[in-house]
């Protein structure tokens, strides 16, 4: 993996780096204690430091929309992206997205064509290059839009760095559109994220993804003007009435809450079964109780952490608790 340009500038690790390291605009580590915090991370449950690169004022006092969608994208999905960022960004609506393949691409360029309001919130660490082939697209977002981290710089791109910076894409966002999605992706397991934090959730039909979101209450959008619309909502503090699904659109029956915590439903429910039936568990232990892999496992608790189900105690222990409301 390559590192992007860094400036030669002495990069600092502790929280509060000096006035004169805040005010460049290359990576640089800021916390909550400090002022220039942007305003926007405060709305994250679990808002730490993170890393910048570029115009952090992007996330102070601007409307904010989260796109999101498959990296396997379609032709219709791919235009559809980079038409609503483009769009977006040319009312000086800041588009978040995960920098990743497919629709993120697309968004994030169709934003700096419109004038370059996008923040790209990644996997890994701010100075690793995420897919390579992006390399040229993080520079320019760096440059004229904003990269976001919340891993040390060097972080490669695991999994579980990925289901964490999903849930700050929800946090930080006014509405969060899903363009297109396979039946468990990520673009999901932001959508989730959305409903929990109480943000707008919308999305094209089409995808096998959605079905699972019209039930949850995701809204049916059709182009540009209906984001538009929800967003303008959003600012004035009224949400308009769900758009009416087609009667050709089938509509799921929702499932139990247990059932529904994370993306990998049937791993999810017995790690959850497993830790009701116990004061507390370590991974080994839920292993032995579910039969899963340890890699599996972990993948499951973290996400059930992220939906404040379970907490994870000193010496590697996981107990439950009811979820934040």
């Amino acid at each position: 993996m390559d590192a992007l340009p860094l400036n030669d500038l002495s990069y600092r690790t502790e929280h509060c780096a000096s006035d004169e390291l805040r005010s460049m605009p290359g990576p640089r580590e800021i916390g909550p204690q400090d002022e220039r915090y942007p305003q926007r991370l405060r709305r994250w449950l679990r808002a730490r430091s993170v890393w910048l690169h570029g115009r952090a004022a992007l996330l102070d006092g601007r409307p904010v929309c989260t796109v999101v969608g498959s990296r396997a994208c379609s032709r219709q999905a791919e235009e559809r992206a980079l038409a609503i960022g483009q769009a977006l960004a040319e009312r000086g609506i800041v588009v978040v997205s995960g920098g990743a393949l497919g629709v993120d691409a697309a968004v994030h360029r169709g934003a700096l064509r419109g004038g370059g309001s996008t923040c790209a919130v990644v996997g890994t660490g701010i100075d690793v290059r995420y897919p390579k082939q992006h390399a040229g697209l993080q520079d320019e977002i760096a440059e004229r839009g904003l990269l976001l981290s919340m891993f040390a710089l060097g972080s490669p791109p695991l999994p579980l760095h990925f289901r964490v910076r999903n849930e700050l894409m929800a946090a930080i966002a006014d509405v969060v559109v899903v363009v297109e999605a396979q039946a468990k992706s990520g673009s999901l397991i932001t959508a989730r994220h959305a409903l929990r934090y109480g943000r707008t959730l919308c999305g094209f039909q089409g995808s096998e993804g959605m079905m699972s979101l019209w039930s949850s209450g995701a809204r049916v959008v059709r182009g540009v003007e209906d984001v538009l619309a929800l967003l303008a909502a959003t600012q004035e503090g009224v949400m308009p009435m769900p758009a009416t699904l087609p009667e050709s659109l089938p509509q799921p029956t929702p499932k139990p809450m247990e059932q529904t915590l994370t993306a990998d439903d049937e791993a999810a429910y017995a790690v959850w079964t497993a830790l009701l039936a116990t004061e507390s568990a370590d991974v080994g232990e839920l292993c032995a109780r579910t039969g899963l892999s340890a890699d599996r496992c972990a993948a499951v608790l973290v996400d059930l952490e992220l939906m404040d189900r379970c907490t994870r105690l000193a010496g590697g222990r996981y107990i439950v608790h009811a979820p934040l409301s």
